[in-house]
């Protein structure tokens, strides 16, 4: 039996595969995600961890355009699942996993032989993460943008890991709270701190925590 991990790796592969290949949907898609969570260019040290967050929120959570009741407004994974589940493909409960993820900001607040244990700071939620790899860098009291999977019995981590700086947790933590008592989608609170790292890796003379606390008045 193959492990819940290696699944997970291989249909995300799968999906990549069906749902990237078109370049100019592709090219709209991002210019939608750079323009709610900031530009990343190839020589910024986000880049690596901004294309793999984009192409999982691509696949997995971006609705294109289209018109109401025409039955194409949903992400291309979920156009997947249905296609899979309709031949009682195994691979359909994986990607339904991958459908029904979910994607926060976490505060890491153990990491014990196999598995780190995970705090939601949007809500508050303490959760156990599978994970045999060791997460170079990595730190307690890191917080970072993830996305959880649950497959077999157990929750994984998805592809995007998006750290931000240490030194910023406590204005992370004050800017989300602020917001969501505004009634501010979770989306949109995930996407305004996303935001706000790209601008640390950018104002290099401004400590990181000053960045996220100016937040829209450096955004302008």
């Amino acid at each position: 039996m193959t492990a819940p991990a290696a699944a997970l790796d291989a249909v995300t592969e799968e999906l990549y595969a069906r749902h990237t290949a078109d370049a100019e949907a592709a090219a709209v898609a991002r210019h939608d995600y750079e323009s709610r969570r900031g530009k990343v260019h190839q020589d910024d040290e986000l880049w690596e961890a901004w294309s793999a967050a984009f192409v999982e929120w691509y696949v997995v959570e971006r609705v294109a355009g289209g018109t109401a009741g025409d039955g194409q407004r949903v992400p291309p994974a979920v156009a997947t699942y249905r296609e899979l589940s309709a031949s009682g493909d195994p691979r359909a409960a994986i990607v339904r996993a991958l459908i029904t993820s979910h994607r926060s900001l976490y505060e890491i607040v153990a990491m014990p032989p196999g598995r780190i244990e995970l705090v939601d700071v949007l809500g508050g939620a303490a959760i156990h993460v599978a994970e045999q790899r060791t997460l170079h860098g990595v730190e307690i009291g890191d917080v970072a943008e993830l996305r959880l999977v649950g497959v077999g019995g157990a929750v994984q981590f998805g592809r995007t890991f998006i750290y931000h700086p240490k030194a910023a947790r406590a204005a992370i933590v004050d800017r989300a709270r602020a917001m969501l008592a505004k009634g501010i989608a979770r989306r949109d609170v995930i996407d305004e701190i996303a935001q706000l790292r790209t601008l640390s890796s950018r104002y290099r003379h401004m400590p990181p925590a000053r960045v996220y606390e100016l937040g829209s008045r450096i955004m302008g």
